[in-house]
């Protein structure tokens, strides 16, 4: 089945819109997690604590993966998206760019508490875990679809449209694009080995 038809079919296009319908929640729970860590960074910096992760953090990173790994997400994947998402904060926050209104920060952090916001963070991870683990729930169907009309996983003309589309719409919410092109990177890693383990399983 050609490319063109492949693009038409009423199948994938559904599909396709529930990967976006995912692709949008995620983006929207990663731009919270972004104001959130903003915040968290600020009333560190202010109290003269390590901007690092802190004990309680590390604990939580723990329960993350494993809550990952039993939905059935691929062993290393979550780690690699936290620390992704951590190096970029932390480097958004060294040059200025983490606090999209600095001049209002102090007053916004007044009554928040840390332990409060981590609890957030937490809250919004276990959300992004899930998430991901509903869309990759898609990509299996889509791999066991496409294997069924002998289409190749790799459609880079397709990929290349996503990856736009994706660094778009974080630019519009206040992410890094370049954050969003490594997690979206890592994404398409594990859903081509997805398709091509479906495709080596009927083989």
């Amino acid at each position: 089945m050609s490319k063109v038809t492949i693009d038409s079919d009423p199948s994938i296009i559904d599909m396709r819109k529930s990967i976006d319908h995912f692709d949008v929640s995620f983006l929207h729970l990663l731009a919270e997690r972004v104001r959130v860590v903003a915040k968290i960074m600020h009333i560190k910096q202010a109290q003269k604590i390590d901007l690092g992760q802190s004990e309680a953090r590390k604990e939580d990173m723990k329960n993350l993966i494993e809550m990952s790994l039993q939905l059935k997400l691929e062993i290393t994947f979550f780690k690699k998206i936290l620390d992704l998402v951590f190096q970029d904060a932390m480097e958004q926050f060294n040059t200025g760019k983490l606090i999209d209104t600095p001049e209002a920060i102090e007053d916004i952090c007044l009554e928040l508490n840390i332990e409060d916001l981590r609890d957030n963070l937490l809250n919004l991870d276990r959300s992004l875990c899930l998430v991901l683990s509903e869309r990759f729930r898609i990509v299996k169907r889509i791999g066991a679809y496409k294997f069924k009309l002998k289409v190749p996983p790799l459609d880079q003309r397709r990929w290349n449209q996503v990856l736009t589309t994706k660094s778009e719409v974080a630019q519009s919410l206040g992410i890094s694009v370049p954050l969003i092109r490594d997690i979206y990177n890592s994404i398409h890693e594990v859903s081509l080995n997805i398709e091509r383990e479906i495709a080596e399983s009927h083989a």
